[in-house]
């Protein structure tokens, strides 16, 4: 038996989502709550000992510095987007919670490899040859975090 960690970027449709098998990454792309807890979950407990590794987008404000737009109406749909995410993260956590499956949480970082500035970086360390998206190389980094820290924060 190995160990899995499965990174998650939260999102209110598609959360990013990567997994890592002993170390190495196999997996780095997207998929619904729905899709990991109920077809990939039971895959990868079969593998071995899983914890999840999640960007906290809830320890975001819903409107900060970076966001912060000209019009009102601007900043509602960007806290509105940062709401949804919040409670996508949140239904994950409690079906975790549910299952008893362990997850540790990381704040939300800049220089994650979300950015396209920073595929090669996310390439390098991860030996990743496949094709990857934002959402994807960000759950990866997730990942990452928590292998390097042995799944505890």
């Amino acid at each position: 038996m190995g160990q899995v960690v499965i990174g998650v970027d939260p999102d209110s449709e598609r959360h990013g989502y990567a997994v890592y098998l002993d170390g190495k990454l196999k997996v780095c792309t997207t998929a619904t709550t729905v899709e990991i807890i109920v077809e990939h979950l039971p895959v990868w407990l079969e593998q071995g000992d899983v914890i999840f590794s999640i960007e906290n987008v809830m320890a975001n404000q819903f409107v900060y510095r970076r966001n912060k737009k000209q019009t009102k109406a601007a900043e509602s749909k960007v806290a509105m987007s940062i709401g949804r995410c919040q409670n996508a993260q949140m239904e994950l956590m409690r079906w975790l919670d549910h299952y008893g499956v362990p997850y540790v949480l990381y704040k939300p970082q800049r220089g994650n490899w979300a950015d396209a500035d920073n595929k090669p970086l996310f390439e390098k360390l991860t030996g990743w040859t496949g094709r990857s998206n934002a959402d994807g190389r960000s759950a990866a980094f997730f990942g990452f975090l928590a292998l390097r820290d042995g799944g505890k924060k």
